[in-house]
C-alpha cells in the first residue's frame, strides 16, 4: 500500500458517515494548487470557475459529469478535467461518491459562478 493511502482510507471512511448532500474537506494546499476530498450523495449544481482548472479522480462510487453540454458516466479510477469557464457539474448514482479533486492555482472558493441549464 502507498505510503499515505492508509491515511486517506480513514479520511473516507470518517467521511461516509455523514448526512451532507455534499461534503468537502481540504487535505493540502500550496500557492499553486488545493486538494480537495469531496463527498457528493446528491448532486451539485451547474457552475464554473472563472479562474480555476479543476481535476478529480472518482476513488468510490459512481456518477455522472455534465460538462459543456456532454454528460459522461464516471466510476472508481475515472478521471476528469474541468477548465476554468466550461460549466459542470457532477450527479452521483449511488450511495456516495468520493472525488479528489486538485484546483489550480491554490482554490479559495470564491470564484464558483452558478448557470441555470
Amino acid at each position: 500500500m502507498p505510503e499515505g493511502s492508509e491515511d486517506l482510507e480513514k479520511l473516507i471512511s470518517s467521511g461516509l458517515d455523514s448526512r451532507k448532500g455534499i461534503e468537502v474537506r481540504k487535505l493540502w494546499e500550496t500557492p499553486s494548487m488545493t486538494q480537495l476530498l469531496v463527498f457528493v450523495r446528491t448532486s451539485e449544481e451547474p457552475h464554473y470557475h472563472r479562474d480555476h482548472d479543476l481535476t478529480f479522480t472518482v476513488l468510490r462510487g459512481e456518477g455522472e459529469l455534465y460538462l459543456n453540454g456532454v454528460r459522461e458516466k464516471l466510476r472508481r479510477g475515472d478521471v476528469a478535467l474541468v477548465p476554468r469557464g466550461k460549466v459542470h457539474f457532477y450527479r452521483n448514482l449511488g450511495d456516495v461518491s468520493v472525488l479528489l479533486a486538485t484546483f489550480s492555482p491554490a482554490y479559495d472558493g470564491r470564484d464558483s459562478v452558478r448557470v441555470e441549464l
